[in-house]
């Protein structure tokens, strides 16, 4: 009996793979989290404690309440720059907990 199947290219495996809603969420956020390390200075990154997106929505805890001004005070230029650095216009707000 002969076996009837396509070969797909392993490109296509892994892209499928990747594109899973759980793994491209957890990828997505490694993405985000290097791009807030890129933007902003060391002493904002030492005091930043947890960054995630849900939806177009960036949230960002952090511990310093001086810091959480001074992002509040530059959203709009932090929402820019990540933006940049993701090569996307994917994030609309911030959120500082």
């Amino acid at each position: 009996m002969k076996r009837n199947y396509k070969l797909k290219p392993i490109k296509n495996i892994i892209e499928s793979f990747v594109e899973q809603d759980s793994i491209s969420d957890g990828i997505f956020n490694i993405k985000i989290q290097k791009a807030w390390e890129n933007a902003v200075e060391k002493k904002i990154l030492d005091y930043t404690k947890e960054i995630y997106v849900k939806g177009d929505i960036l949230y960002i805890k952090v511990s310093n309440p001086i810091l959480k001004q001074e992002i509040l005070y530059s959203r709009q230029k932090v929402i820019n720059l990540i933006n940049e650095e993701l090569e996307k216009d994917l994030i609309k707000k911030i959120v500082l907990k």
